[in-house]
């Protein structure tokens, strides 16, 4: 016979054994074999040999690397930023009572709900030079300009991310708004606090845990985004979107094709993603 705790814990693994499974196949494989592609090295035509940490030193003497890695913080930081801004002063709107607030609430998410590419389609009509962007800065007096031009190129492809997803954010917050209990609202104005002073000591506080979580997934999303740049410019121009993403695709698909260097160049976001996991898990325990 079994014994009956035995048999618990046997059954309460039998229900989450698939879903490690399945995540063990989709992320852990692939995470593994990309390490293990960064360790070797490839020519064309021949057998991989194990080179240890060649394909990283090399990495960390090339210029290239270090313009991705600044082209990558400088698109996901500010995007991620005002992703976030947008969608709490939505969730902040669309908590409160009114009339078609279940509609708006509807409409605000069509956006995430879009697939990407779709979206990299539209804008790109909204950056034609005779679309909807310089039709809008003619309407407010402003001279047209060329968006995926390199002065503009980065701020053009943040815009298209902001676009798509802000909705996420509104979404986690707007949860987090209504886990709050409005007791808490009713005695800070018996208490003559004033809005501001209610959002600053009850909102936020409360939403923290919230807003670190959106923000954290969001930042590792957006730091490995390749639709956007890829579709939007390329990387360019003049590598004025080479994100890391998009050098790992040169490098693997159009330089050479080596795959082993691009492994490293891909690993090399992992560092921040496990301090970003880690850092939001602490936060949270």
């Amino acid at each position: 016979m079994v014994p009956r705790s035995l048999a618990s814990n046997l059954s309460k693994w039998a229900y989450v054994l698939p879903v490690v499974i399945i995540l063990g196949v989709i992320l852990i494989v692939p995470l593994f074999f990309t390490l293990w592609m960064s360790l070797q090295y490839m020519p064309i035509g021949k057998a991989p040999t194990f080179v240890g940490g060649q394909n990283f030193f090399r990495i960390l003497r090339d210029p290239i690397f270090y313009h991705s890695l600044q082209k990558t913080i400088l698109y996901a930081f500010p995007a991620v930023g005002i992703k976030a801004v947008i969608g709490l002063l939505v969730a902040l709107f669309l908590n409160q009572k009114f009339p078609a607030r279940g509609v708006l609430r509807g409409i605000a998410i069509i956006p995430y709900a879009l697939p990407l590419f779709i979206v990299c389609v539209f804008f790109w009509f909204v950056y034609d030079y005779r679309g909807v962007g310089n039709f809008l800065l003619k309407l407010v007096g402003l001279t047209p300009i060329h968006w995926l031009s390199y002065q503009y190129a980065m701020p053009a492809i943040i815009l298209v991310n902001v676009w798509h997803g802000w909705p996420f954010f509104y979404l986690g917050f707007l949860a987090g708004l209504q886990a709050i209990p409005t007791e808490l609202y009713e005695s800070a104005e018996i208490d003559g606090a004033s809005p501001w002073k209610q959002f600053t000591a009850i909102t936020l506080p409360l939403l923290a845990p919230v807003f670190l979580i959106v923000c954290s997934l969001s930042l590792m999303w957006t730091m490995g985004d390749f639709v956007t740049p890829k579709m939007m410019t390329g990387g360019g121009p003049a590598d004025a979107t080479l994100t890391i993403p998009i050098a790992t695709y040169k490098i693997a698909f159009l330089l050479g094709l080596n795959y082993p260097l691009a492994s490293a160049y891909a690993m090399t976001i992992l560092p921040i993603f496990i301090a970003l996991i880690y850092f939001t898990v602490k936060r949270l325990g």
